[in-house]
């Protein structure tokens, strides 16, 4: 005989007048201490961190390597100076210090430097004009800027033994171009010294 009642649900059967109370709390007494250097009992079971005694170094995951320390390869290991570098770069930021520093002189008194070097030339006379000045100034400003950038930033290549003797070579065309921008810009600037020019070479000035 098949029992076609519904099936009772939750809380159907519990005797009339039942309620359900919670346990009460296990007391202080009863609550266990770990012991010194033993991991806190989990309250799923078992422990949430294994003994002190057992945690292992720290490895990075996925078998990656730890980031390379300053001036260490990938492996870790100290990479090994690079002496003809260090030497390289120590006798271009030299010598281009001391082109520089016998050049900063001449831009800041560039009216006079190049009314010189155009008497020197055959070219008769220079017009000092303040735009020349001006230009020359500013290259000056520019020359002390660069060659402190080029220092600054050959010492921290070797200090992390990188190659470094690039930067005073980039640095050092840079400083070039812009003196040659400053004087050309200061002669074409001037008409009688174009007018020179094209009488020497025995060109019509536009």
């Amino acid at each position: 005989m098949v029992d076609d009642r519904p099936k009772p649900k939750y809380g159907e059967l519990a005797p009339e007048g039942w309620e359900w109370k919670p346990p009460a709390p296990p007391a202080s007494a009863d609550v266990p201490v770990p012991a010194a250097g033993s991991a806190a009992p989990s309250p799923y079971g078992g422990s949430s961190l294994p003994p002190a005694g057992q945690l292992g170094p720290y490895s990075p995951p996925n078998g990656q390597d730890a980031a390379p320390k300053y001036g260490a390869t990938a492996s870790g290991s100290p990479r090994r100076l690079n002496t003809a570098d260090v030497v390289a770069t120590g006798v271009l930021l030299f010598f281009g210090i001391l082109l520089s520093a016998s050049m900063v002189p001449a831009l800041f008194d560039f009216n006079t430097v190049l009314g010189q070097a155009a008497a020197m030339q055959g070219y008769g006379s220079f017009t000092a004009s303040s735009a020349a000045q001006t230009v020359g100034t500013a290259a000056g400003v520019v020359t002390v800027i660069l060659n402190l950038a080029s220092i600054i930033l050959s010492v921290r290549r070797v200090q992390r033994r990188r190659i470094a003797f690039f930067i005073p070579l980039v640095f050092g065309a840079v400083t070039f171009a812009v003196w040659i921008g400053a004087i050309t810009f200061a002669f074409f600037s001037d008409p009688s010294f174009l007018n020179q020019i094209t009488a020497v070479t025995g060109t019509t000035a536009p």
